[in-house]
């Protein structure tokens, strides 16, 4: 892969489509999450209210306390901690995580925006209109971040130095309850009051839909996997959905009244329970099939966030019960698999960071409309094109659906070109047929680790490469050892980097270690270690070998239990990333 002058070049080197159709067929065979695997976290503060959650640059759960006026946080692996929010009785609401590394928030009691840095330094910013009633907060894609004023009846932006600009949405007390960046580079929320669905550019211009049949007073906002949005209508016990091009609206019956909502891992939109008796999670496909979920906990009043964790779980406020929950989905059953490679790029603001991108049809029908479009926001365009699978070259028309045929499979170029600088964010991103679940999303697999800065920085492209050449690492026993090469070019700034091997959220019984190799030889440089560290000048290469001892058993499940190799340069920011599936045998 190389970038051009010209903007998108897509070349023959590192990447190849059988690299990435042995990504996709190793998916094909994961068995996924038991759905009645739920477990909650107590909040140390008594009676807090969590509202909402999100995830954090720093792969935290990031949650408000409503009464216990705290921003808390939380380890995939339990670990929690809580910041007091400077003014009493702020009431903090909406939270989300914005493209400059923070955590913001808004305090519907206070109207203010908060910001507060991965180790708890509180700002607060105050909004223009007194008692303005901020409630949800998203990251734009300008790169600043939105909210929506219930009684203010505005959608305000703010930057991340703390200026704020406020939109009067033309409806007379439409209540703005969410907000939510759509695929079309707009904002898009609900307004309970005006039962519309509004939609705002970054420049302020204003187009609202008022929503079909009985009062629905729409809730909760995101985007879908699909590009369009989906959002709840607790008054009619709906979930809907708006597309981006037409605005055209279809709703669903959702058994119950939904709250908050969020794509989930498995390629499904899942959503809280709006009242007081609601002790149950949803999950809707996207063709409209509804499963509810009990949740166990005493005192359960949902109502809030939730959000797909960095490990494949959907994590939700559980305020009833003053703790955070988790829920692991069912195993996925769309037809369509993904893989991207690199699974990684790190660039400077206004160069296009591509990827290869490959959809594998495995169902008995062939799929039409085929697509791929970002979940997550981060300030930079998007685009993908089909390419021919044996050159890489590009073909088709850019950002127009496909189709594939049962069996096959459809590979393509993915570009991301930023407006703004980028802190690492893992993007995940929607692969989606129409009449198909969307492909379930697997962190390091099917998304990408993007970074975009100001000034040129290190870009580091890797290629893990196993001895079964089956993009798993086979470990003999539960006493065994084995090791896989990874393979890597600098295509940016020279620089000193860090490479080392983790098993990213989960917890493995593994002793792994790393080393620089002679690429020719396979031969370490020096003994391996915890890391290694290598000067990578500009388009230079060097080889890596990672041994993997195992101290017990580790079950096949490629989504999950896998080995990731970072590489990091001198300020300990992520500039490239591959990984193995492993397993004991």
């Amino acid at each position: 892969m190389m970038r051009g002058n010209r903007g998108l070049v897509v070349g023959r080197g590192l990447l190849t489509a059988a690299a990435l159709l042995t990504l996709v067929t190793l998916l094909g065979g994961s068995t996924g999450a038991n759905a009645q695997a739920m477990s909650s976290t107590a909040i140390p503060t008594q009676d807090s209210q969590p509202f909402w959650i999100t995830v954090g640059p720093d792969g935290a759960l990031w949650f408000t306390e409503f009464h216990g006026n705290n921003i808390g946080r939380l380890t995939t692996a339990g670990a929690i901690s809580e910041y007091a929010v400077p003014t009493f009785r702020s009431g903090p609401s909406g939270i989300v995580a914005g493209s400059d590394g923070n955590l913001w928030f808004v305090e519907q009691n206070a109207s203010n925006v908060g910001r507060i840095t991965t180790s708890g330094q509180v700002t607060e910013f105050p909004t223009p209109t007194p008692n303005s009633m901020p409630t949800i907060i998203a990251a734009g894609p300008d790169g600043n971040l939105w909210f929506v004023e219930q009684n203010g009846n505005n959608v305000g932006r703010i930057t991340t130095a703390g200026a704020i600009t406020e939109f009067s949405i033309p409806t007379p007390k439409a209540f703005p309850e969410a907000i939510a960046a759509g695929s079309d580079g707009a904002l898009w929320f609900t307004e309970y009051g005006g039962n519309k669905i509004g939609r705002i550019t970054t420049t302020g211009t204003f187009a609202e839909y008022l929503l079909p049949g009985s009062f629905a007073c729409p809730l909760g906002i995101t985007a879908g996997p699909d590009g369009n949005l989906w959002f709840t209508g607790p008054c009619n016990n709906t979930i809907g959905l708006i597309t981006v091009a037409a605005g055209a609206i279809t709703q669903f019956n959702s058994q119950i009244a939904g709250a908050g909502i969020a794509t989930g891992p498995d390629g499904a939109l899942w959503f809280t329970q709006y009242n007081n008796a609601g002790n149950e999670l949803g999950q809707l496909t996207t063709q409209g099939v509804v499963t509810l979920f009990q949740v166990t906990s005493p005192g359960t009043f949902l109502g809030g966030g939730i959000t797909a964790g960095p490990e494949g779980a959907l994590w939700f406020a559980n305020s009833g019960a003053n703790s955070i929950g988790l829920i692991a989905p069912p195993p996925a059953t769309s037809p369509l698999v993904a893989a991207v490679l690199p699974s990684s790029q790190s660039v400077q603001v206004g160069t296009p960071a591509t990827a290869f991108a490959t959809i594998i049809n495995s169902g008995s029908a062939a799929l039409n409309t085929c697509a791929i479009a970002p979940v997550t926001t981060v300030p930079a365009s998007f685009l993908y094109q089909t390419t021919n699978p044996m050159t890489n070259t590009l073909t088709g028309s850019a950002n127009t659906p496909v189709s594939i045929a049962a069996g096959a499979a459809q590979t393509f170029v993915i570009a991301l070109t930023s407006s703004a600088p980028v802190v690492p964010t893992t993007v995940s991103l929607g692969f989606n047929c129409s009449g198909a679940t969307p492909a379930p999303t697997t962190p390091g697999v099917n998304t990408l680790l993007y970074s975009a800065s100001a000034t040129p920085v290190p870009d580091i492209i890797a290629l893990a490469a196993t001895s079964s050449n089956d993009g798993i690492l086979h470990v003999n026993g539960p006493t065994g050892v084995n090791a896989f090469a990874v393979a890597t070019i600098n295509l940016g700034a020279s620089a000193a980097i860090t490479a080392t091997p983790t098993t990213g959220t989960a917890t493995l019984p593994l002793n792994i270690a790393i080393c620089q190799t002679n690429s020719t030889s396979g031969q370490c440089l020096s003994a391996a270690g915890s890391s290694a560290t290598a000067t990578l000048d500009s388009q230079t290469t060097a080889t890596f070998g990672i041994f993997a001892g195992s101290t017990g058993l580790v079950p096949f499940a490629p989504a999950t239990n896998r080995i990731f190799v970072e590489f990091t340069d001198s300020s300990s920011v992520v500039r490239g990333s591959t990984s193995v599936a492993v397993e004991t045998q």
